[in-house]
Order: C-alpha cells, then sequence, then structure tokens
C-alpha cells in the first residue's frame, strides 16, 4: 500500500499550497540523488515528487482526497526520475545542473557546539537535546527571498539558469567559460518583493533542537557529526553540518589512559609491611583493595572490568591502583622504640641523626615532637 502523500511531506491535510511548495523544496533538496548518499535516497525523491505531483495539482488533490490512490489511476505513480527533476526544476527554477542545480549548488557552513560530560558518561553513553543556533530556511518565503504573494521571476539575462557564458579571444581561438550572472547573483530568479521576514536572502537565525547521543568510550575532543544540521546558505542549497566535540571532564582521582583508570594510594609502613584491606573510589561507587603484605612503592592492583569501555564497543578495561608507601614524618618517643627495636631484630644498627634547627622550627609551626 502506497504511503499518504500527505505524511510523505509532512504536511497536513488541511495544509496550503505554499505550505505544500515549502515542504517540497526542503525535503527534496535533502534527498536528491547527487547530494544525498543514504541507500534509498532515489526511492525517497521519487516518492516526494510523486506527493508533490498530486498535491499540488488542485484537481489531482482534489481526487485523491475524495478517492485516495484509486483515484489517480496510478498517473502520479508511474513517471521516471527525469519526470522528477523536471518537477524539481519547475520548483527551484533554471535547468538542472545549473542555478538551483545540484551540480553547482552552493553549500552551507558548518557549525561546532561543545558538551562537557563526566567519567561517568563515558562508561554508559551521554544523551540530551542540545539547542542549536543557525542560518535556517525562512518560514515566511519558503526560502526563495520573496513576499508570499510575489513570486520570483525567471531572470531574463540568465534565462533562469544562473550563470551567462563569456566568449573571449586567445591564442588558442574563442574560449567560453561560465560566471554567475550579475543580474540575479547566480539565482536564476529576480525578487520582485523583498520577503519582510528575511529580507529576500531566504534565510533567517534561529534556534532548534537537536538529539545528542554520545556513545560510551569516547575520548576527550572528539566531534559527532549530524549532517545537515549546520547553516543553510541564502538562496538555497545544501545545509552544513553540525560537529557536536566532547570534552570530557576532569576527575582529579583518576588517570585516564584509553580504557584503562589509574590512580595512586597512599598507605602507611605498616599497611604495606603487614597487608590490609582497604575501600577505593571506582567510577560507579567503591571497591575492595586487598593490600598485600610486603607491598613497595610503584607495585600495582589491578580492578578488573572497573575502567572504561572502548568506543565501538566491548568489555571495559581496568582500574589500575598504584601502591605510594608514605614514610611517617613525626614519630612519638615510643614509636621510635619500637622502630628501634625493629631494626635491632632484623640486624641493623642504626644512630638516629639528631633533630637540625629545621626539625625544630617545624615542630614550633606544626605542633609535631
Amino acid at each position: 500500500m502506497p504511503r499518504d502523500y500527505y505524511e510523505i511531506l509532512g504536511v497536513s491535510v488541511t495544509c496550503t499550497d505554499d505550505e505544500i511548495r515549502r515542504s517540497y523544496r526542503r525535503l527534496a533538496r535533502r534527498y536528491h540523488p547527487d547530494v544525498c548518499k543514504e541507500p534509498d535516497a532515489e526511492e525517497r525523491f521519487k516518492e516526494i515528487g510523486q506527493a508533490y505531483a498530486v498535491l499540488s495539482d488542485s484537481g489531482k488533490r482534489e481526487r485523491y482526497d475524495r478517492y485516495g490512490h484509486e483515484g489517480l489511476n496510478g498517473g502520479a505513480a508511474n513517471g521516471g526520475m527525469g519526470d522528477f527533476f523536471d518537477i524539481f526544476n519547475q520548483v527551484f527554477g533554471g535547468g538542472f545542473g545549473q542555478g538551483f542545480g545540484f551540480q553547482e549548488q552552493a553549500r552551507g557552513a558548518d557549525i561546532e557546539y561543545e558538551v562537557m560530560i563526566d567519567l561517568g558518561g563515558v562508561v554508559s553513553g551521554w544523551e540530551s537535546e542540545l539547542e542549536v543556533t543557525r542560518q535556517a530556511e525562512c518560514d515566511r518565503c519558503g526560502g526563495n527571498g520573496s513576499e508570499p504573494g510575489h513570486d520570483p521571476t525567471v531572470c531574463a539575462s540568465c534565462g533562469g539558469s544562473g550563470y551567462r557564458t563569456v566568449q573571449r579571444q586567445t591564442i588558442l581561438g574563442v574560449m567560453s567559460s561560465s560566471a554567475p550572472c550579475s543580474e540575479c547573483r547566480g539565482r536564476g530568479m529576480i525578487i520582485t518583493e523583498a520577503c519582510t521576514e528575511c529580507n529576500g536572502s531566504g534565510v533567517v537565525e534561529a534556534t532548534h533542537s537537536v538529539h545528542v547521543q554520545v556513545p560510551p568510550g569516547i575520548m576527550s575532543g572528539q566531534r559527532i557529526r549530524h549532517p545537515g544540521q549546520g547553516d543553510v546558505p541564502a538562496g538555497g542549497g545544501i545545509p552544513g553540518d553540525l560537529y557536536v566535540r566532547v570534552l570530557v571532564q576532569s576527575d582529579e582521582r583518576f588517570e585516564r589512559r584509553d580504557r584503562e583508570l589509574f590512580m595512586p594510594l597512599n598507605i602507611s609502613v605498616a599497611q604495606a609491611t603487614l597487608g590490609d584491606t582497604v575501600m577505593v573510589p571506582t567510577i560507579e561507587g567503591e571497591a575492595e583493595l586487598a593490600i598485600h603484605a610486603g607491598t613497595q612503592t610503584g607495585d600495582t592492583v589491578r580492578l578488573r572490568g572497573q575502567g572504561l569501555p572502548p568506543l565501538h564497543g566491548g568489555g571495559r578495561g581496568d582500574q589500575i591502583v598504584v601502591m605510594r608507601v608514605v614514610t611517617p614524618t613525626s614519630l612519638t618517643d615510643r614509636q621510635r622504640e619500637l622502630l628501634l627495636e625493629f631494626a635491632e631484630e632484623g640486624g641493623e644498627e642504626i644512630t638516629p641523626r639528631p633533630k637540625g634547627i629545621r626539625d625544630r622550627i617545624r615542630e614550633v609551626f606544626t605542633g609535631e615532637g
């Protein structure tokens, strides 16, 4: 069963002729086979052309409204691609490949926005609505730059092509070259009364919402492309793209190295010597960590699966805890005695260094000793 023509153009059954034409202009530019690289672009372009051929004709539209597709006797569905290019050229003006044709069609500027996520967003992904301000097609005139009711006329200077052929004599003979028409500025059409909304440019600054999805595993600085969400060029053409640059907020607890997260852990001499069990932070909470007896500074303990996922799917990396044995900077008299006994038991002869002036000054300011 063929799709409903109103649904194809994204308009209501009570829409006006201007709404039908504006919607067709927008969709035809987007799905033209020379521009859109989606696998079904040609079929979509034909479908859009069929819908416009019916709804833009008052007689066909009336029969369609009363009898549906059966009332058209297949007449609107049997055209070839050439028919739809003819419809396209009638709406946009100029011949295909010139003026509004896509071989020379202008392309709007790309725009870039930034979003900030934390490491939790890198683990599970992140999505949000992003308010984007861009140059968009004017709703009032449908992008043609003319005040409604005052359609643009075909440029008499270039015949609607938007280009003029210039011939000049050279030592190799007469050479021909094309240049944008100075009368219509390459548009192929002359605006007799400029649109009051866009002053004849066909574009206005507008804000719209774009749904942004950041995949798990993304690296800081990587960009996500949203095709066709950039600026629309004045006079019509191919919209530019929106690039969303993702910045990953730094976390003072961890250092990221691809999929792995490194974190330092300060432990005491007693913990390093005897071993211990402690709780350490992870991205998603806390985890139990075993400190083995005899741990040295620089030793590592790996928490499996507590790191980050790769960008294109797969298992998470690990969190690697780097041990750092902290030597105490001040001791009580009893602690000193015990350390000396410990050294003697190990066969060491230690002569403690007497406190110097720097030690005494530090004790005064820190209250130690």
